[in-house]
């Protein structure tokens, strides 16, 4: 049996255990196994965090954006 004391915030704790209880029939082995086999790549973290700054030459002009330099 695995035993590991994490001292979560209360909240996050509480959420953690709903989630456990509801996806994962209460089952912390399951919860885990499911994190560990979940596979993240750079890009599928990238377009989680993507906004739309509407610039459409962002790649051919990124020195002018990041630097000032005239296009």
């Amino acid at each position: 049996m695995l035993n590991i004391n994490l001292k979560l915030h209360p909240e996050i704790e509480k959420k953690l255990i709903e989630t456990v209880t509801m996806e994962f029939n209460g089952s912390y082995e399951l919860f885990v196994e499911a994190a560990l086999h979940k596979q993240q790549n750079v890009l599928s973290n990238l377009i989680e965090i993507a906004e739309d700054l509407g610039i459409e030459d962002l790649a051919e002009h990124y020195d002018h954006y990041l630097y000032g330099v005239k296009k």
